[in-house]
C-alpha cells in the first residue's frame, strides 16, 4: 500500500502535483468550477429567446409576431439555441449548458492545440479563470461564447497555416455570428492574403468562397427582414450622438473594467504587446487585430454590461501569451491581480450582487451580473423570477395585446408571442430604431429612448395607419410593407431597394424627434 502511494505522489523524481498534466487538469477544473458558479442568464438575452420561442412555435424569425424585424445580433448563435431548445423545451438550462460546452472547446483548443507546451496552456487557462468578464460571459446567454471557439479554431488555423480558404471561412462564421467581430481577424486575413501564393484572382477567390456562409446569411437577410443589419444596429448606432462624446463614454468603459477587473486589461495590453513585438507576422496581427477591436469598442461608446467586450480581445491576447515561454514573475502578479480584484470571480458565490451600491456606475455601465444574479443565477433558480419576467406573465393574460416596455427581454419572452410590444429603445422596433433618440445629457449606451410618435400605438393596436405626422406616416407604410408585406411581391422588393438606398429619409424630421418637439416633450 505504501509503494502504490509513493508511486502516486511521485513519478520520474516529480510530485504528482507538480507534473504539467495535473497542473493544466487543475487549471480547466478551476476554470468549469467557477463559471458553473457564476453561470447566469441575462435579461438582453431573452430578448434573442422570443425570437428562438416565435421560431420553434410557427411564427418564423419574429419579435412581434406577424412583424419581420432583426431584433438579435448573432444568428449563428441564436440558430443553436433553436436546435437545443427545440429539444429541451426550455432556455435557461440549456443556454447555461451549451455555453459551458463550448467554453470547454475553446479551452481545448487552446491548451492542447495553442499553448507553448502544458504549463503554460495551465498558466492561461488560469488567467482566464481570475478574469471576471471572462467568467461572467462565458454564460449570460450571450454569444460571448462561441465568438471565443471561433477566434481559437481561427488562431489555430493562422499559427499551423491551413491556408486562406480556412481562414475566410471561420472569419464568415465569426460575422454570421457577430458582424463586428470581424475586426479581430481582419489583418491577419489580411496579410494572409497578402502571403498567399497564385495570383489575385486566385486568392480573392478563395477569400470570396470562404466567406460564402456571411455571403448566405446577407442574401437571407435582405430578402427575408429587407435589411443587411440587425435593427438593433440601427437601434443602437444610429444615434447622432458625437464621435468626440462617444469616444468618452468609451475610455470611461475601459476604466471601468479597470476598476472592477483590472487583470482582464493588464493581460490584453500584455498580450498585444508581445505579439506586436514579435517577428512572427501571425502573431503581430493577431495582436493588431485586439488592439483595433478594443478601438472600435472605444469608438462606439463601450458598453453598458461592464466587461462584455473585452472578453474577445482578451482570448486572443491570452493565447498569444499561451504562446511565449511566460516569466515566473509575470504570473505571479497575474495571480495576485486576480485574487485581490474587489469583484474576482473565485469569491462570487449565491449572494452575488446583494447589498451592493456600485452595480451602476455614474456614466451607467453595469455590472449585469450583479444586477440580475439573484433573481437569474444558477446558484438561485431555475428560471429568472425577475419582476419583469413576472410582469410580463401578467401581460400574457391581461387581455391587451399591445404593450409600451422598455427592458424588454424577459418581459417579452414571458409575454409571450399574443402580446406585440412598443419598445422605446427601439430594439425591437422598426420605426422607433429609424428615428433619432431623445437625446439626454444623461444617456446610457444601449438605452437610446426614442419619443413615441403621435398615433403609432393606435397604429399597432388597429392595424390601420393612425400617425399624425403625415410624412411619418408615408415612411411607415413603406416599413410595414417591408416588414409585414408579401415576402416576395415586386412592391416589397422595390421598397426594400428603396428604403436602403435612403430614398424615404427625408420623411422624417430628424430635429423634431431628437428634441422631443414632434411631442411637445422639452429636452432634458
Amino acid at each position: 500500500m505504501r509503494r502504490i502511494v509513493e508511486e502516486l505522489e511521485v513519478r520520474g523524481g516529480t510530485p504528482l502535483w507538480l507534473q504539467p498534466q495535473v497542473a493544466l487538469g487543475l487549471a480547466v477544473a478551476a476554470l468549469v468550477w467557477v463559471v458553473v458558479r457564476c453561470a447566469w442568464v441575462s435579461d438582453d438575452a431573452y430578448i434573442t429567446f422570443r425570437t428562438v420561442d416565435n421560431l420553434l412555435h410557427g411564427y418564423g424569425l419574429t419579435w412581434n409576431v406577424g412583424e419581420r424585424v432583426q431584433a438579435y445580433t448573432h444568428p449563428l448563435w441564436m440558430f443553436l439555441m433553436a436546435v437545443l431548445a427545440g429539444v429541451t423545451g426550455e432556455v435557461f438550462l440549456t443556454s447555461i449548458g451549451l455555453s459551458v460546452a463550448v467554453t470547454l472547446l475553446s479551452l481545448w483548443v487552446l491548451a492542447r492545440k495553442v499553448a507553448l507546451n502544458l504549463w503554460t496552456a495551465a498558466a492561461a487557462v488560469g488567467m482566464l479563470a481570475l478574469s471576471k468578464a471572462f467568467v461572467d460571459y462565458s454564460t449570460s446567454g450571450l454569444e460571448n461564447p462561441l465568438t471565443h471557439l471561433l477566434l481559437a479554431v481561427f488562431f489555430l488555423l493562422l499559427i499551423k497555416e491551413r491556408g486562406l480558404l480556412w481562414l475566410a471561412l471561420c472569419t464568415a462564421l465569426l460575422m454570421v455570428n457577430r458582424m463586428d467581430t470581424v475586426l479581430l481577424v481582419a489583418p491577419a486575413l489580411a496579410v494572409a492574403f497578402w502571403r498567399e501564393k497564385g495570383g489575385w484572382a486566385r486568392k480573392t477567390g478563395l477569400v470570396a468562397a470562404g466567406l460564402l456562409p456571411f455571403w448566405l446569411w446577407e442574401g437571407f437577410s435582405a430578402v427575408y427582414y429587407g435589411f443587411l443589419v440587425p435593427n438593433t444596429a440601427f437601434a443602437k448606432l444610429g444615434t447622432g450622438i458625437g464621435a468626440w462624446e462617444s469616444a468618452q463614454h468609451g475610455l470611461f468603459y475601459l476604466l471601468n473594467s479597470l476598476r472592477l477587473d483590472p487583470l482582464t486589461l493588464v493581460l490584453i495590453c500584455c498580450g498585444a504587446l508581445l505579439g506586436l513585438r514579435s517577428r512572427d507576422w501571425r502573431k503581430a496581427a493577431l495582436a493588431a487585430g485586439a488592439v483595433l477591436y478594443v478601438a472600435y469598442v472605444v469608438k462606439i461608446g463601450g458598453d453598458f454590461m461592464s466587461g462584455r467586450f473585452l472578453t474577445a480581445p482578451l482570448l486572443v491576447a491570452v493565447m498569444l501569451l499561451a504562446t511565449f515561454p511566460l516569466p515566473k514573475r509575470l504570473l505571479a502578479a497575474a495571480l495576485l491581480l486576480g485574487v485581490t480584484s474587489p469583484y474576482a470571480p473565485l469569491w462570487s458565490g449565491a449572494d452575488y450582487g446583494l447589498q451592493r451600491a456600485d452595480v451602476i456606475d455614474r456614466h451607467g455601465i453595469a455590472d449585469e451580473r450583479a444586477f440580475y444574479y439573484s433573481h437569474a443565477g444558477l446558484l438561485r433558480v431555475r428560471e429568472p423570477d425577475h419582476p419583469w419576467a413576472e410582469e410580463g406573465k401578467r401581460a400574457s393574460t391581461s387581455g391587451y395585446p399591445v404593450q409600451v416596455k422598455a427592458t424588454v427581454g424577459y418581459y417579452g419572452y414571458y409575454a409571450g408571442p399574443g402580446v406585440q410590444i412598443i419598445d422605446p429603445f427601439a430594439l425591437g422596433d422598426p420605426l422607433l430604431a429609424r428615428l433619432p433618440f431623445f437625446y439626454k445629457a444623461d444617456w446610457r449606451v444601449g438605452h437610446f429612448e426614442r419619443v413615441l410618435p403621435r398615433g403609432y400605438a393606435e397604429t399597432l393596436r388597429t392595424g390601420e395607419n393612425r400617425l399624425a405626422d403625415k410624412n411619418l406616416a408615408r415612411y411607415y407604410d413603406k416599413l410595414a410593407l417591408i416588414t409585414r408585406g408579401d415576402l416576395l411581391s415586386q412592391e416589397r422588393l422595390a421598397a426594400v431597394w428603396e428604403m436602403n438606398r435612403g430614398a424615404y429619409e427625408h420623411w422624417i424630421d430628424q430635429e423634431a424627434y431628437k428634441t422631443g418637439a414632434a411631442i411637445g416633450v422639452k429636452r432634458r
